[in-house]
């Protein structure tokens, strides 16, 4: 039982890391697409000189996405009942994330005796965030109309999963480790340094099934929307307003775009020809 928790463990790791490497170079590598068909109401590209105005800045531009993360805004404005919710939980989700950092980290360089008491608080406090944020944002998903109506069952057996992970942890602490920070810490040690095989070939079902839900999060991750959070331009990505002037980078990509060949074919398009050649077609039309 221990050899296949520890293939899981270790394979979701490098299945993860490579799918996750697959996505990236899949999106670095996407084309570029029109994107005015994500603009609601008013918009920049309804002024007929809107190329000639003050663009958004880097910084303004990094700002915005990094409020956006940081405190969700849309759903604070949009659903301030769901946001509260959502907002505890990913409260929580960042502070078990640094606390699994600074637990991986004291455990390799400070002896177990010295691990702080106030470090078990931080953990337990993330995870009672995170798991009232989870039974929250699952019960406002089931009893919302709104909501209920852009989400498919599979986002409830997620959310359901997200509270046994959180309820496993807890109980695995508090109850397997006996409150002990410095339990913890020296469990911790030992899996990583490989100083104790005994217990990682057999393995206790509390420690194994908090592995073993690690790993499901890790094959799940890549496939996930929160791999997003890596590719939140934001402007770039949703309100891009780089106009395509003559030698910039947008009409390199433009022109390179208009060379491929059309591989369909409908009445109005037929197949093989290049888009520069409907392009021009289009442009010899809206003259006459």
């Amino acid at each position: 039982m221990g050899l296949i928790i520890i293939a899981v463990f270790y394979g979701s790791i490098l299945f993860c890391v490579v799918a996750s490497l697959a996505k990236l170079l899949k999106f670095a590598k996407a084309p570029l697409h029109l994107r005015w068909e994500l603009y609601r109401g008013s918009s920049v590209y309804e002024l007929t000189d809107w190329w000639t105005r003050p663009h958004v800045t880097s910084l303004a531009k990094m700002k915005s996405a990094a409020l956006d993360i940081l405190f969700l805004r849309d759903f604070y404005h949009r659903n301030r009942g769901f946001w509260y919710f959502l907002y505890l939980f990913h409260v929580g989700l960042y502070l078990l994330i640094l606390w699994h950092l600074w637990l991986f980290i004291c455990a390799m360089t400070i002896h177990v005796d010295a691990a702080p008491v106030w470090g078990l608080l931080w953990g337990h406090v993330a995870t009672v965030l995170a798991l009232i944020g989870g039974v929250g944002i699952f019960i406002k998903r089931m009893t919302d109309e709104e909501l209920r109506a852009y989400y498919t069952p599979i986002h409830y057996v997620k959310w359901l999963f997200v509270i046994l992970t959180l309820v496993e942890a807890f109980y695995a602490v508090q109850i397997y480790f006996d409150a002990s920070m410095p339990a913890v810490m020296k469990y911790v040690r030992q899996q990583v340094a490989f100083e104790d095989l005994e217990m990682k070939f057999h393995p206790h079902m509390a420690t194994a099934a908090h592995v073993l839900f690690a790993s499901a999060w890790l094959i799940y991750l890549p496939f996930s929307h929160i791999l997003r959070l890596f590719f939140r331009y934001y402007h770039q990505v949703r309100w891009d307003d780089v106009p395509n002037v003559r030698g910039s980078a947008v009409e390199r990509k433009v022109e390179k775009l208009l060379s491929q060949r059309v591989g369909w074919s409908a009445p109005h398009i037929p197949h093989g020809r290049k888009w520069a050649d409907f392009s021009s077609e289009q442009e010899q039309g809206a003259e006459e």
